[in-house]
């Protein structure tokens, strides 16, 4: 039997859970986390893959979900509802206070015209399309929602291609043909065969692979359980070798050679995947216990509220911390900056726990209605 088609009820699929994940995703915040606050120092330059990592944890758990739960009675509503309560509200509250509340405060200075002009977008989930030719300007206060555009709009589709194919087999079919129209995309922006492109990496169609290679890791799990125990480990390790290689070299040149360009993305996406796959199955214990450390779940637990606030919280706090600092420690540029993006990170932090105890829980304990 095809174990796609086994029976499942929803609230067992909702049920299933992988600690290890948990950890990962707290991996995926930090990095993150560090390149955002911490840039400047030139020791966090690869935290760009950690949005990877999460549209890669995005991929498989949303499609192993709708796979366990698609012959269910109602299980697309269900599935939209429980999307909707988990990312709208914070997401919402955050274009409210960056739009409205933030800019009426005079002191702040905020230039804000990019988005008063685009705020649409905002709304609709829908900024990662509108970069393409209006590049943002002034306060970017909402630069990092791109990435959430890109998952949210992913949500939207794929349920609908699941319910339409339903077949695991189509299903990877259809994202292997995905993952070649990505890297056609790629190839005419990065070549500027289409003239004007603002922001080419921050596109859904040149940044969707990581969700399509974390779906095919679950659609594969589906249709061949164990399909790679034997040698994952091994391969995780080359995979990784091959892929941080070719980084380093591209380090120097601006990140302009042809393979970060082309593929690199999508490589990184299946180490990921990789990853995804030895923590769910695999038997490599050294990492299921490195990523059950109690301070990668927690952070893995709030990364959502972590990744809406510390952008924002960064622009807003930077710049006068580190003339404070400067002023009141007689510090050094480069250690007056490490303290204000600690401070800014810490603002983050306390405000990402806030927010999940009052605002996030309240919304995310209506999700059991909906099982």
């Amino acid at each position: 039997m095809n174990p796609a088609t086994i029976p499942h009820t929803a609230g067992q699929a909702e049920r299933k859970h992988y600690p290890a994940l948990d950890g990962l995703r707290g991996v995926a915040i930090l990095l993150v986390l560090f390149v955002h606050n911490f840039g400047f120092m030139n020791y966090f330059f690869f935290g760009w893959l950690g949005v990877d990592l999460f549209f890669v944890l995005s991929g498989f758990l949303i499609t192993e979900i709708l796979l366990d739960t698609m012959n269910q009675p109602g299980f697309l509503k269900k599935f939209y509802i429980r999307r909707f309560l988990r990312i709208f509200p914070l997401y919402y509250l955050l274009l409210v206070i960056c739009l409205f509340i933030l800019p009426a405060i005079s002191s702040l200075h905020l230039d804000t015209r990019y988005y008063d002009q685009h705020q649409v977008w905002q709304w609709a989930y829908l900024q990662s399309w509108v970069y393409i030719f209006n590049e943002p300007y002034g306060d970017k206060l909402l630069m990092h929602t791109w990435s959430l555009a890109v998952e949210e709009q992913f949500y939207l589709v794929w349920p609908l291609l699941i319910l339409l194919f339903r077949s695991p087999r189509k299903l990877l079919v259809l994202m292997l043909l995905i993952l070649i129209g990505v890297g056609i995309a790629r190839y005419l922006v990065w070549n500027r065969q289409v003239e004007d492109l603002a922001y080419n990496s921050l596109y859904t169609f040149t940044r969707i692979d990581g969700l399509c290679i974390g779906s095919m890791i679950a659609i594969l799990q589906k249709l061949q359980p164990g399909w790679l125990k034997k040698d994952s480990t091994l391969i995780v390790f080359l995979m990784a070798l091959v892929n941080f290689g070719f980084y380093f070299m591209n380090i120097r040149s601006g990140f302009t050679l042809p393979y970060l360009a082309f593929v690199g993305y999508s490589t990184f996406a299946v180490l990921f995947g990789l990853v995804v796959y030895e923590c769910v199955n695999g038997s490599n214990h050294w990492l299921k216990n490195l990523l059950n450390n109690r301070i990668l779940k927690f952070f893995g637990k709030i990364s959502y509220g972590l990744y809406v606030w510390h952008w924002p919280l960064y622009l807003l706090l930077f710049e006068p911390l580190l003339v404070w600092i400067v002023k009141e420690f007689h510090l050094s540029i480069k250690w007056a900056a490490t303290g204000s993006a600690t401070l800014a990170l810490l603002a983050a932090l306390i405000m990402s726990l806030l927010s999940y105890r009052f605002f996030e829980k309240p919304f995310l304990q209506l999700k059991s209605k909906f099982l």
